[in-house]
């Protein structure tokens, strides 16, 4: 054979070697020979390398059954022309928000706020003839969970709503 012909093979063997290792043929990931997919990732706004987060998927079921909403009241009968404060607690979430949303369903009284916590209800100055009145408050509860996670496909989101509605029922007696 001729030296032309061994240069010939020598760049065609060269070649195929280049081929597989740009293809990844034949090698391992040896920052994490175990996994499937890297856990580092190259940052894009400074070059760094970061370290990604690897979770488990977590079955989330129906989060509606587990919102754990209570609500604190400071006295169930008031006198009128009195004030009882109420406080919820929302449990059991991975919301990104809470909204509370308080509704004064019978317009009898006046709460202090919609949207706050704790918020304070004042009843009447009178009640009229009678002389015991029920009020009837509602608090709606909705988080809004909002997940991202990075995986091979790329950055995923999930957002989801949930909602709970909480009835309070006071007591106005005439004071």
């Amino acid at each position: 054979m001729k030296t032309s012909q061994y240069f010939r093979v020598l760049i065609y063997l060269l070649a195929v070697i280049l081929i597989f290792s740009i293809s990844g043929c034949g090698g391992s990931n040896m920052k994490n020979p175990v996994a499937d997919t890297d856990t580092l990732a190259e940052s894009d706004a400074d070059g760094s390398i970061v370290e990604l987060d690897t979770t488990q998927e977590i079955d989330e079921g129906n989060q509606a059954d587990k919102l754990d909403v209570t609500i604190t009241v400071t006295k169930k009968t008031v006198k009128t022309g009195g004030e009882v404060e109420l406080t919820a607690s929302v449990k059991g979430v991975r919301g990104t928000s809470v909204v509370l949303n308080w509704l004064n369903i019978t317009g009898f009284g006046e709460l202090s706020s919609t949207n706050e916590n704790p918020v304070m209800w004042t009843a009447p100055n009178s009640i009229g003839e009678d002389s015991t009145r029920v009020e009837v408050l509602q608090l709606v509860v909705t988080v809004i969970s909002e997940v991202v996670s990075v995986g091979s496909s790329g950055i995923q989101t999930d957002t989801q709503i949930f909602s709970d509605t909480k009835e309070i029922l006071l007591q106005v007696v005439d004071g």
